[in-house]
């Protein structure tokens, strides 16, 4: 199974059935999240070629919503990936993109700030690779306005991968 077949199957097998994010279901039935693998030599390859993946998810009209750009060489270091997540925000930031394309991210060894890494918490943001989410900042928008409570869905997980994983 490729890289990104693996990603399919996780955001199908664990994000979707645990209802992690509320809005991934139907994106996902209807074709419009892909994962694209990163096959860059080095850190900056991989920058760049994340930048092109916003700068086709911003330009294009298909019908994707959801880029999930997965790392499978590049990036297992988990302080050398949020620190790439760092510089990539901020890169948005400077060119205006941030107010099109939302960022989320996930990685294999992912750990909440001041949280013990064993803690189940963390598998809400645990993923097969590290992989950088690209969401069009509209359909964002369009699926958290009928949504009564977003600002709960983050401890929610935590408290489901909690009750999940320490039976």
């Amino acid at each position: 199974m490729t890289p990104a077949e693996q990603t399919m199957k996780w955001v199908r097998d664990f994000v979707i059935r645990h209802g992690l994010c509320p809005f991934a279901a139907l994106p996902f039935e209807q074709g419009r999240v892909v994962a694209i693998p990163v096959e860059a030599a080095d850190e900056e390859g991989a920058f760049y070629a994340a930048l092109t993946q916003v700068q086709a998810l911003v330009e294009e009209q298909s019908e994707v919503e959801t880029i999930l750009l997965v790392f499978p060489e590049l990036l297992a270091d988990f302080d050398t990936f949020l620190d790439f997540v760092y510089t990539f925000e901020e890169a948005l930031a400077e060119t205006g993109a941030d107010e099109l394309v939302q960022l989320a991210h996930f990685h294999p060894n992912y750990q909440f700030e001041g949280v013990a890494a064993d803690d189940p918490g963390n598998r809400t943001n645990r993923s097969p690779f590290p992989i950088l989410q690209l969401l069009r900042v509209d359909s964002v928008a369009t699926a958290v306005a009928g949504y009564a409570d977003v600002e709960g869905i983050p401890e929610r997980n935590v408290a489901l991968m909690r009750e999940v994983f320490n039976h």
